[in-house]
C-alpha cells in the first residue's frame, strides 16, 4: 500500500487560491476604474439638466436690453440665465454657475422684455465667431 504525502493536492489548492486572489484583485481594479467613469457621467448629467433647466427658466424671464451679457440668477437652484444681444441675433445661455456646462439657444425679442425661442435654435456650443464673447459672463 502506497502512502500519499498530499503534496500534489496541497499545491493545487494553493494555485487555486492564488488564481482566485489575482482574479479578485483584477475585478476590484476594474470596478474602481469604472466607478470614476460613473462619477464623471453623473456629474455631467447633473450639469446638463441644470443647464437645460436654466435655459427653460430664462425663456420665461423678463429681460432688459444691455450691452454684453446680462445675467439673472435663480438662487434656489443656482441656475444662471444670460442674454446677449449680438449682430447675429439674441443668444440665451443657461448654466448652473461659473465654470459649469453651458447650453445656448437663439431667441427673438417680444414686447415687454419677453423672449421667444427660435425653432431649431438650441446649441450645445457657443455659436459666436468671436470666441471672447463666449467667455463666462460674470
Amino acid at each position: 500500500m502506497h502512502r500519499q504525502q498530499g503534496n500534489g493536492a496541497l499545491l493545487m489548492v494553493i494555485i487555486i487560491l492564488l488564481m482566485g486572489t489575482a482574479l479578485l484583485h483584477a475585478t476590484r481594479q476594474q470596478l474602481s476604474d469604472n466607478l470614476s467613469l460613473v462619477t464623471d457621467e453623473r456629474h455631467y448629467i447633473l450639469e446638463y439638466t441644470d443647464a437645460v433647466s436654466a435655459l427653460t427658466w430664462g425663456e420665461r424671464l423678463t429681460w432688459h436690453t444691455a450691452e454684453g451679457w446680462y445675467c439673472q440668477i435663480q438662487p434656489q437652484y443656482t441656475w444662471r440665465a444670460c442674454l446677449l444681444s449680438h449682430a447675429s441675433g439674441m443668444l440665451l445661455r443657461g448654466d448652473s454657475g461659473s465654470g459649469t456646462l453651458s447650453l445656448y439657444r437663439w431667441v427673438s425679442s417680444l414686447t415687454g422684455g419677453k423672449v421667444s425661442a427660435v425653432p431649431q435654435g438650441w446649441l450645445d456650443y457657443c455659436p459666436l465667431p468671436d470666441r471672447s464673447l463666449c467667455d463666462d459672463p460674470s
